[in-house]
């Protein structure tokens, strides 16, 4: 799982096999290790959530989501997800494409076949 952190906005992609997880294990993380710590972010299903939430406790993001906003997100080929309150941070959950321009040195054998690849190759 990719997160990028800007300011107030959290961005975090997943991989088919991320969202797989996901599905199955209502859970899918990642950690970073420093000298001294390690930072741990989940994406969580919840049964009480309404919409989607961050918190961050311990050294742990926790991004929360409902179970309704996530199976229709799993299931469907709605590409992002995005929080609606009016929260001072804003989150957007994507699903993981591979790119249409080979990059040097990345493995995007897991992510989702892009949409837009067969229109660039016309």
């Amino acid at each position: 799982m990719k997160l990028r952190i800007l300011s107030n906005s959290l961005r975090l992609r997943l991989s088919q096999t991320e969202i797989a997880t996901l599905k199955s294990d209502h859970q899918v993380s990642g950690k970073t290790n420093f000298s001294n710590s390690e930072f741990i972010y989940s994406l969580i299903i919840n049964d009480s959530e309404e919409d989607v939430s961050a918190e961050f406790e311990n050294g742990h993001l926790k991004v929360k989501l409902s179970k309704i906003i996530a199976a229709d997100w799993i299931e469907s080929k709605q590409v992002d997800i995005r929080n609606t309150d009016d929260s001072s941070i804003k989150i957007l959950i994507e699903k993981d494409f591979q790119c249409l321009h080979e990059r040097l040195g990345e493995d995007e054998s897991d992510n989702l076949p892009n949409p837009l690849a067969e229109n660039s190759k016309k």
